[in-house]
């Protein structure tokens, strides 16, 4: 994250994710977006209306924004970078979270007690 990013959470603030980079959005002067609901029109509704440039979610999350229907989904207005955990999402799910405008990272960890252990980085194929 480069300075004053917009982080939207998704995921409980009780993960080390949570206790975590909470303080380290505030450290970069940035600006922490919290739903109360997660749903997709809620997601697509915050990025555009607070210009969220991170996020994290679990796979469930994505599969809820793949699958959203049309009327709740919108047009990012530029690509929000977002990170995701446990067992990797299928291929299919994640080109489609790209045509929708996401960059997504996929990380391990065990996040109740600790951050990301590894980071699996896109390659060619």
């Amino acid at each position: 994250m480069g300075p004053m990013p917009v982080y939207l959470w998704t995921i409980p603030m009780f993960h080390c994710n949570g206790w975590c980079l909470t303080w380290g959005v505030a450290a970069e002067g940035g600006t922490n977006v919290c739903l109360r609901h997660v749903s997709a029109k809620g997601i697509f509704d915050s990025i555009c209306l607070h210009k969220v440039t991170h996020m994290g979610g679990a796979p469930t999350v994505l599969n809820m924004l793949v699958n959203a229907p049309s009327s709740e989904r919108k047009t990012l207005p530029h690509k929000v970078e977002m990170m995701t955990g446990a067992a990797p999402p299928p291929s299919e799910i994640l080109f489609k979270m790209e045509e929708l405008g996401f960059g997504v990272t996929h990380s391990y960890g065990l996040t109740e007690t600790y951050g990301p252990g590894t980071v699996c980085t896109w390659k060619p194929e």
